[in-house]
């Protein structure tokens, strides 16, 4: 009775461990992992206030916005978090700030990476190690384009 009721709970236990995983550990294909934003263009111009300070990461359905410190580019300073989802259909990714603890205005000391709580973008261009993304923003018309680096 005894070894039943030990093999049950190995089982018990095995089950559980396997249902707690993550597709893939969260890997999304191209899409997965850290991407530096090199840099952003606003209506086709340089936004010439951006130092390169800010990161886009993709896992699962988590997307985050890393500030990083202006001079050492690799202590990160402040996380913004939000879900995104992809529509291949049209090529676009979507990016909602659901939560108001998570804005998508990182912290008002940090420089602006121009997204909106729900952010559409289209996917210009999407490779193993580069990303551009252009954005429409509807209140004001001015579009947005992200270069960006896969970093890790």
């Amino acid at each position: 009775m005894k070894l039943k009721l030990t093999h049950i709970v190995l089982a018990l236990t095995a089950l559980l461990g396997m249902s707690s995983c993550t597709h893939n550990n969260g890997d999304i294909g191209l899409w997965f992992g850290l991407w530096h934003l090199d840099s952003i263009e606003i209506d086709g111009e340089p936004d010439s206030d951006y130092d390169g300070n800010y990161y886009f990461l993709f896992q699962g359905k988590v997307f985050c916005v890393r500030y990083v410190n202006e001079e050492s580019h690799n202590q990160f300073q402040s996380d913004s978090y939000a879900l995104w989802s992809e529509n291949a259909a049209d090529a676009t990714i979507t990016i909602n700030f659901v939560d108001n603890r998570y804005s998508p205005r990182v912290s008002d000391a940090f420089p602006d990476p121009h997204l909106s709580t729900v952010t559409t973008m289209n996917v210009v261009t999407l490779t193993s190690k580069n990303m551009v993304l252009s954005y429409l923003n509807p209140d004001t018309g001015v579009i947005y384009t992200y270069h960006l680096t896969h970093w890790q």
